[in-house]
């Protein structure tokens, strides 16, 4: 009987997405193709091309810099919503709410640094954000 074989996670195979004005650092595999459709016959040869809304997150390959986007992009929109005063409050409120283990854990300079030192110290190292069960 055959046994399934355990890929491993390498930097090579996989990058890192993070959406605009979301904290999120999502892991994204570069073996998972999925075949598409021509853009202009609609049939007939498979192509790959970015995402449609590839303007409106960042990718890398490299998990501290993702992290450091996520935090700079949150930082970036909590500031624009302070600057809408009162109307911004309730949505400003909500985005605290929702994004706060990353706000106040994951996305830490101290934690940070925790992760890019694990990351140097074991190859095989890999990141779990922390999450406050409900």
């Amino acid at each position: 009987m055959d046994m399934p074989v355990k890929l491993e996670r390498h930097n090579y195979d996989c990058y890192y997405r993070v959406d605009r004005n979301d904290t999120t650092v999502t892991w994204v595999s570069t073996n998972d193709f999925k075949p598409g459709r021509h853009l202009l016959t609609g049939y007939g040869d498979t192509v790959y091309t970015l995402r449609l809304d590839y303007e409106l997150c960042y990718q890398c390959i490299s998990l501290i810099n993702a992290m450091e986007k996520a935090k700079a992009w949150a930082l970036v929109h909590i500031e624009q919503l302070i600057k809408k005063g009162e109307t911004g409050l309730p949505e400003l409120l909500q985005y605290r709410k929702d994004h706060y283990e990353d706000l106040h854990i994951n996305l830490v300079d101290a934690n940070i640094q925790l992760v890019e030192q694990e990351i140097q110290a074991d190859k095989h190292f890999k990141w779990v954000p922390y999450r406050i069960n409900n």
